[in-house]
């Protein structure tokens, strides 16, 4: 069996700050572009339906291992300016805050097991129908605007979501 690595769910960080103890992250960016935002996109970053926003996948590796697979959509007035930058060695998240200036406040996020669709499986080398961890992400700069749509696909054998809840009475 191989070691699943662990994922905290408790501070918005990019996947190389989370993992960090544990190796080396690489990002192998396989399409980057403009692409019409599908209307659930859109929706969510408070663009027109139809407006042209940057569509980024990449293949995350650690350790030279394929961990997950990220779909992200970004609003094009920031995303033109990722385009000129390195986004093999650079976490989004690091890039978004340079660029505008402004830190990122929080993300909205859900968790949900799926089965591998041909797409992701044949890019995560994993069998088709496989159960991967799929995160939904929508994180918003710290002035509340949403600047980051991800759907993230993780191999269910390599990771390991947990959190620290604290209950309010």
């Amino acid at each position: 069996m191989a070691q699943k690595y662990p994922h905290g769910l408790d501070r918005l960080m990019g996947l190389a700050e989370t993992l960090l103890e544990h190796g080396h992250v690489t990002n192998e960016v396989r399409t980057v572009g403009p692409v019409p935002a599908p209307s659930p996109v859109a929706d969510r970053l408070h663009v027109p339906p139809g407006t042209d926003v940057l569509y980024i996948e990449r293949l995350r590796r650690l350790n030279g291992l394929p961990l997950s697979l990220d779909l992200t959509y970004i609003p094009l007035d920031i995303g033109t300016a990722l385009l000129g930058e390195d986004l093999e060695n650079t976490d989004i998240f690091r890039l978004l805050e340079t660029l505008t200036g402004r830190h990122l406040g929080h993300a909205e996020i859900s968790l949900e097991a799926v089965n591998a669709d041909a797409h992701s499986a044949a890019v995560l080398q994993a069998p088709r129908g496989a159960a991967v961890l799929m995160l939904e992400r929508l994180t918003y700069l710290a002035d509340g605007r949403p600047v980051d749509l991800e759907f993230i696909r993780f191999r269910g054998d390599r990771i390991s979501m947990s959190g620290l809840l604290h209950r309010s009475l």
